[in-house]
């Protein structure tokens, strides 16, 4: 009889159980739910999410006059008028939707462009193609957020920009502008990633055992270099909401009728100094906690993915990731000299 290896049994899984996406995302949740700042992250993302989507069915007509204007708030008017006599409940909620839709559709697409980008160049490091590839993030990471964005969203609205027969409005204008703002931070961080991997024994592996460009940049190194992408991609996300509030702010991004919570700050700039408090501080509190969702989500997303830092989101009585204690080298009473 041929001997067979001793191995260790492992739990038979259940027929048709297949770990999917949604189990993944659960387990993330679970862990995410375990300390303090994540419940904290996930409840404002969470109530910000319902606000954006569900708000504006509860709401009335942002631009339509509701009462007298600038009203305190009351119990018709939860977060009172402003100097038009418009709803600025219905206001916050039209700004949550858009305020957050334009930076996570921005941030998503920076993502999903700059890190296929970085990954390629890391490929062809040393070509053409890597050089330029880094000479144009330079000359995009030169200009500040705060003076890139307007000018090209100022450039894009003169030119217009239209998808066949539509032409896209403001909104989607100052999405784009964004986007190509934070482009070259997942450029960047991607190909310094990826430079890393590519050196490593399974990629020269690949490589010679054929491996297309495509399975080398999407089966082999995409998984290794999610962590750091993902975590930027939160981060980001809070970036972009604070550029999109200061530049409407200014005057130079979304623009009237559209509401934002930057053009809604606009508003109150000129009717502070009369007393109208509400107008500036339920825009100012509506950005205030998404930047510190999505900050605490980043930073609980960092220590989550590292290996070196999960040991906070295990159980207390879970000690399979727990480290093995060293040997006892010490010698026994037998050993010792002083019983011999």
């Amino acid at each position: 009889m041929i001997p067979t290896r001793n191995r260790t049994a492992r739990p038979e899984r259940e027929p048709g159980a297949v770990r999917t996406g949604a189990a993944a995302l659960g387990r993330w949740t679970r862990l995410l739910t375990r300390r303090p700042a994540g419940i904290t992250a996930c409840a404002l993302i969470v109530l910000l999410t319902a606000v954006a989507l569900v708000g504006p069915w509860l709401t009335p007509d942002p631009n339509a006059q509701a009462a007298a204007p600038m009203s305190a708030p009351s119990p018709d008017h939860w977060m009172g008028t402003d100097n038009t006599g418009r709803d600025v409940l219905a206001r916050f909620v039209a700004g949550a939707r858009i305020s957050l839709s334009v930076a996570l559709l921005c941030t998503l697409a920076a993502t999903a462009v700059g890190t296929l980008v970085g990954m390629v160049a890391a490929l062809r490091a040393g070509t053409w193609f890597d050089a330029l590839v880094m000479r144009a993030t330079d000359v995009v990471m030169a200009f500040p957020l705060l003076v890139l964005v307007p000018v090209l969203s100022g450039v894009f609205t003169q030119k217009g920009i239209a998808v066949g027969p539509v032409e896209l409005d403001n909104v989607a204008i100052m999405g784009i502008s964004i986007g190509v703002a934070l482009t070259p931070v997942f450029v960047r961080l991607a190909r310094a990633s990826a430079l890393a991997e590519v050196r490593k024994d399974y990629m020269t592996a690949a490589r010679g055992l054929g491996a297309r460009r495509r399975d080398l940049v999407f089966g082999n190194l995409l998984p290794n270099i999610a962590t750091p992408i993902v975590v930027q991609a939160a981060f980001s996300v809070a970036i972009a909401i604070i550029v999109e509030a200061s530049v409407s702010f200014l005057g130079l991004g979304i623009q009237p009728p559209d509401a934002s919570w930057g053009t809604l700050l606009t508003d109150a700039r000129s009717q502070l100094l009369l007393g109208a408090w509400w107008l500036i501080l339920f825009p100012t509190l509506g950005i205030a906690a998404a930047v510190l969702a999505l900050t605490l989500l980043g930073d609980e997303l960092r220590d989550l993915l590292d290996p070196r830092m999960r040991r906070g989101f295990e159980r207390p009585g879970d000690d399979r990731h727990a480290p093995v204690p060293a040997a006892d080298t010490r010698p026994t009473p037998a050993n010792t000299p002083e019983s011999r």
